[in-house]
């Protein structure tokens, strides 16, 4: 059943594409363009001249068949030298309808390039109608705008690849300012210890509280690419509501597992810590 349907449309394109014998190489080149000004008189662009295009389709069809028809009686030998002449003088009328037509497209492509009409420039390319590429100075004009449109693009394209990097390194440089982080953050560390981070600009307060006691650093922070340095320089030991304080001078390097405006989660050593945001400044 496929191949009887794929025989059947092949013989079909192949009777659609076949042009009369008779007079063959002027009625090709205009048997051949009947489908790029079908196209044409499709396009809101040329509405103005659709009694002029559809003219030329409805001559160009019927001489087509009528060339088929001469083809036969010249195969029997009936056909007569009026018959002929007539044919051939429909061919040349066809000839000047599309030189007419020819012209108005050349008319057309400049009109539409000069006002940037991008869809209309597109949309009259995909016709082939062979007057855009046979006359070199259309030809030209089309190469020239596919040029700057296809130009046009690639700096739009680029504009918006920096610009998307731009605002990545911008939400990137948020992330870790004062902006995102200053505030109260709480949350727990791998262990289940509570903890509590408060944030004032390059201040930091971490607190661990179990059951027991309550331990504070306080400190400077620093945060590179992946990685949140906490300098400490106080602990506070709260238990059975006894505080010690005592100046220290060490530091902890956090590993930057998760970091976003809704979660900051560290990692040293064997101890995760996880914070979520409770108030910000």
């Amino acid at each position: 059943m496929y191949k009887i349907f794929l025989l059947f449309l092949l013989s079909s394109l192949c009777l659609f594409a076949a042009t009369p014998k008779l007079f063959k190489p002027i009625g090709d080149p205009i048997y051949k363009e009947i489908p790029a000004v079908i196209s044409l008189s499709k396009m809101h662009y040329f509405k103005n001249d659709k009694k002029m295009l559809n003219n030329f389709i409805q001559d160009a069809k019927a001489t087509k068949k009528l060339g088929f028809t001469y083809d036969k009686k010249r195969k029997q030998k009936t056909l007569t030298k009026q018959e002929q002449k007539d044919y051939l003088d429909k061919l040349r009328d066809l000839k000047k309808q599309l030189k007419t037509i020819y012209s108005r497209v050349r008319v057309a492509l400049s009109e539409i390039i000069k006002k940037r009409y991008v869809k209309t420039f597109y949309a009259l390319k995909r016709t082939r109608i062979d007057i855009l590429h046979l006359d070199p100075k259309s030809a030209s004009k089309i190469r020239k705008f596919e040029y700057q449109l296809t130009r046009k693009k690639r700096l739009a394209k680029q504009k918006k690849a920096a610009q998307l990097k731009a605002d990545k390194l911008a939400y990137y440089k948020f992330l870790r300012s004062d902006k995102n982080l200053n505030g109260k953050w709480k949350g727990k560390s791998n262990d289940d210890t509570k903890m509590a981070a408060s944030f004032n600009k390059s201040t930091l307060y971490l607190t661990y509280k179990n059951p027991k006691d309550t331990l504070v650093f306080k400190g400077s922070y620093k945060i590179t690419k992946n990685t949140f340095d906490f300098f400490i320089e106080h602990r506070k030991r709260t238990k059975s509501d006894i505080s010690h304080i005592k100046k220290v001078v060490f530091g902890r390097v956090y590993t930057i597992l998760e970091l976003s405006e809704n979660k900051l989660v560290l990692k040293h050593k064997d101890e995760i810590i996880s914070l979520k945001p409770q108030t910000k400044k």
